[in-house]
């Protein structure tokens, strides 16, 4: 027998007579066997709820607590923590408009969908991180790196970005504030409120304003100079309000407002 298939058989029988496994010299009891259950499920691979060890793709999960943990000021910076997810920031070459574009494995024409709805604007490949909601919104971020166009069309080609946003109804009563500062003269405000009923009435509310002036740096002839374009002014309100329907179903109204 296979050393695999022993393991296997001997977890199933010890599961089955509710004792202590044994392997390898170490104990393993009931209680800790279910601590493997795999509950992360992710829907940008495939369109439908799937386990993440079961997707036929790369996908790489951020989740609200790992942006909280991290402390994360902007989807943006949460992005760039993923390997292969790359975003030229203002000012730097290849990027326009003075927005943040997102690079999946260098390759531009990526989709950026909020709960699954399109956001990129105009041609192909506007990939803009400017787009992405309030970080406090966010629930969590999904990244599918490598060809997406069967399922999405070709302006995936780089890959999918899917931030999926909280829910009223999910987090009751809720109220967040955050400022900070820091060089450049940059400034970040936040707040979040949200809330529900018991019929499942849920709403959302979360607005930032983000803004920082331009780099300075040395020439070279050692004098200091503005980096043009390298300072932003950012303001983004989002409304959603939602309904469960059942158990497994919502119906939903948002209102996004963002000012890059």
């Amino acid at each position: 027998m296979k050393k695999g298939q022993s393991l296997r058989n001997a977890v199933m029988v010890s599961l089955l007579a509710g004792t202590t496994l044994v392997w390898g010299g170490t104990a393993f009891a009931q209680e800790d066997l279910q601590e493997f259950a795999l509950e992360d499920m992710v829907v940008t691979a495939s369109r439908v709820p799937t386990q993440k060890v079961d997707t036929p793709a790369d996908i790489s999960v951020i989740t609200k607590e790992e942006i909280a943990d991290q402390n994360y000021a902007s989807a943006s910076d949460a992005l760039r923590a993923i390997p292969g997810v790359n975003v030229l920031g203002s000012g730097a070459k290849g990027s326009s408009m003075g927005q943040d574009k997102i690079l999946l494995n260098g390759d531009e024409r990526v989709l950026v969908l909020v709960d699954g709805r399109r956001m990129n604007l105009g041609s192909s490949g506007n990939s803009s991180a400017d787009w992405l909601p309030p970080v406090n919104a966010i629930e969590r971020i999904e990244v599918l790196k490598g060809g997406g166009s069967a399922l999405y069309g070709t302006d995936a080609v780089g890959g999918v970005i899917n931030v999926i946003m909280k829910k009223g109804s999910d987090i009751g009563n809720h109220v967040t504030v955050k400022a900070a500062g820091g060089s450049w003269n940059a400034e970040q405000y936040a707040i979040s409120a949200s809330g529900s009923n018991d019929s499942g009435l849920g709403l959302i509310v979360s607005a930032t304003k983000e803004r920082r002036g331009e780099y300075k740096f040395k020439n070279a002839n050692g004098k200091s100079q503005m980096l043009k374009n390298s300072g932003y002014d950012d303001t983004g309100v989002i409304v959603k309000l939602d309904q469960k329907v059942g158990e497994d179903n919502r119906i939903g109204v948002n209102f996004e407002h963002i000012n890059a």
